[in-house]
């Protein structure tokens, strides 16, 4: 699977634009090609998102993940849905990672939503 990460701002009139300043999107993709995996995630993310810039890409594998890694459960999650979207957002505050309350604030505000997937 891939995980894709985009960084990007809420669009006007959606629930996150007067909330957050934007967010660092990890989209983790059930699919082979990183192309396609890229295509499926900016079309989830740009619902309610405007995507700022991509900021990477990985291929991922059971074996890149510890069992008590955190990131284990989205890996799980995305085998059984297909993909699933987790949201760090930063407050509107925020202008760049370097602002000193970044992390704090950021972690305070992660978020995630699944993508369903018809079978």
């Amino acid at each position: 699977m891939w995980v894709i990460t985009f960084h990007a701002i809420p669009k006007p009139g959606t629930e996150e634009f007067n909330k957050s300043g934007g967010a660092y999107v990890n989209c983790w993709i059930l699919y082979a090609w990183e192309d396609g995996a890229e295509h499926l995630a900016r079309y989830e993310v740009e619902k309610e998102w405007i995507i700022i810039e991509k900021v990477g890409a990985s291929w991922i594998e059971d074996a890149d993940i510890a069992k008590d890694d955190e990131d284990r459960e989205y890996y799980e999650q995305v085998l059984i849905d297909g993909g699933t979207f987790v949201y760090d957002l930063y407050p509107l505050e925020a202008k760049d990672e370097d602002d000193e309350d970044f992390e704090a604030d950021a972690e305070i505000g992660k978020s995630e939503g699944q993508l369903e997937t018809e079978h």
